[in-house]
């Protein structure tokens, strides 16, 4: 029974993570069909930005986060207006695919300069102390990140449904020849999505640094388990893509319990496979539809 709490509440933890880093790669896909492939190194990026501002400058963690997610939120602007409006005139161009990961090492890299190649932990305001439900002992600063990833989710949630900003976004993922035709600079509206990836990303990372040890050089391995996520759901479902990335936390935990921690990767990424195999648009997903 310990054991399966153990799984049950780790796993939601990881997943909580996973699936509001994965959001980022949504948001900017149904708005203009294209992806920021450097969303790892921007994960990275919050989490080495969190050590300093709280390690190193001793800001404490609330503004910390905020300042992280606003800094990380900003490079997102700066990505889409470098590495992704220029490629992104053509539909059938990839030329953003490459830009992207250019922006992503480029990233890395200076991260590297900056920090150096030794892993950060950002001491987390929950401290080292253990809980205990039901026999399994997990960590409050573990713990904490499902109330705090719900929290971002349903801030999105409403921020996508209710705000001026969030109805732009929906229109221009649904017609962006029309929102054009109102007045409304499209060109804004796809920024919009690319900074808050930005943001989902740089808070991921923040969050990630009070549990998990980050270094420059983890941004590639977490970009690919986002993009799992992303694209096992449905790159169109974000409701498919929380639970996906809950769903692969759990197996990820699972696999590392019963099997071998050196096999969780490849099971997963196989199952991933499989999946997609068998449906192509992911579980959630629909086949998109052709926009003008």
């Amino acid at each position: 029974m310990s054991t399966l709490v153990q799984i049950l509440l780790s796993g939601v933890a990881i997943g909580s993570l996973y699936a509001l880093i994965a959001l980022g790669y949504s948001l900017t896909y149904v708005v203009n069909g294209t992806l920021n492939m450097s969303q790892g190194q921007l994960v990275m990026l919050g989490g080495m930005l969190m050590y300093s501002f709280t390690v190193k400058s001793g800001i404490p963690f609330i503004p910390a986060l905020l300042l992280t997610g606003i800094i990380v939120g900003v490079l997102g602007i700066v990505m889409e207006r470098l590495a992704v409006r220029k490629f992104a005139t053509d539909p059938s161009s990839v030329g953003w695919v490459l830009s992207t990961i250019a922006a992503g090492i480029i990233i890395q890299d200076v991260a590297q300069f900056l920090w150096g190649p030794d892993e950060r932990v950002v001491p987390s305001p929950a401290g080292e102390e253990i809980v205990r439900l039901f026999g399994a002992g997990v960590y409050w600063k573990e713990l904490i990140f499902i109330p705090v990833a719900a929290l971002f989710f349903a801030g999105l949630a409403y921020f996508y449904k209710y705000s001026h900003w969030g109805l732009w976004l929906r229109a221009t993922a649904d017609n962006r020849t029309a929102v054009e035709l109102v007045g409304i600079n499209s060109h804004r509206v796809v920024a919009t999505a690319y900074m808050l990836c930005g943001i989902l990303g740089g808070l991921g990372g923040a969050m990630m640094a009070t549990n998990f040890a980050v270094s420059a050089s983890i941004g590639l391995s977490l970009g690919l388990k986002a993009i799992s996520v992303a694209i096992l759901a449905g790159l169109n479902s974000a409701k498919g893509i929380v639970i996906s990335g809950l769903a692969l936390g759990l197996a990820e935990v699972a696999v590392a319990q019963f099997i071998s921690s050196d096999f969780r990767e490849i099971i997963i990424y196989l199952f991933v496979i499989l999946v997609l195999y068998v449906k192509p648009t992911g579980w959630f997903g629909t086949k998109p539809v052709v926009k003008v």
